[in-house]
């Protein structure tokens, strides 16, 4: 006889987890592709949260295609970021994946790029040395998955705590 999943009301008491998927983006150079977001104060990597029926991956290719116009393959994961939820300020867990979305030349992604001018205010390509125009969590995402990408460490899950 098959097993039947538990009564709907079991999983609306279960804890809520946003999710999401983003992309490390690179230029012949290793210059990094981020996009200035309307709505935060800081730049972002490519990609944005989970849809419901799809998995990271293809939300991060979403993502990419959505605010940047480009369509392209999203290579292998790097970095998985784990975020409890917290009581003190109603948050709830979260689990962040970054993807390799491989190299683009300079002159292609500046030829076809296409921000969505709805969500974001502008795109750059930028050294590593600059990742600090990112969040700090997000500057961290950075190097640790390009440590990934020269070979210097394997897949990475980093478990941040809240606050």
């Amino acid at each position: 006889m098959p097993r039947l999943l538990p009564d709907p009301a079991y999983f609306a008491t279960l804890p809520k987890v946003i999710t999401s998927g983003a992309v490390i983006l690179r230029d012949e150079h290793d210059h990094l592709v981020i996009e200035k977001p309307n709505y935060r104060d800081h730049w972002l990597l490519p990609g944005g949260g989970v849809d419901a029926g799809e998995d990271a991956r293809q939300c991060a290719r979403r993502e990419v295609l959505e605010e940047l116009g480009l369509d392209l393959e999203v290579g292998r994961l790097l970095t998985v970021d784990w975020l409890p939820s917290s009581a003190v300020r109603s948050a709830p867990m979260g689990v962040h994946f970054l993807f390799d979305a491989g190299v683009i030349p300079r002159a292609q992604l500046e030829a076809t790029v296409v921000p969505e001018a709805a969500e974001l205010d502008d795109w750059a390509l930028i050294p590593e040395s600059e990742a600090h125009l990112l969040s700090p969590w997000g500057a961290s995402r950075v190097q640790r998955a390009l440590a990934v990408l020269r070979g210097e460490s394997e897949v990475d899950m980093v478990t941040h705590p809240r606050r």
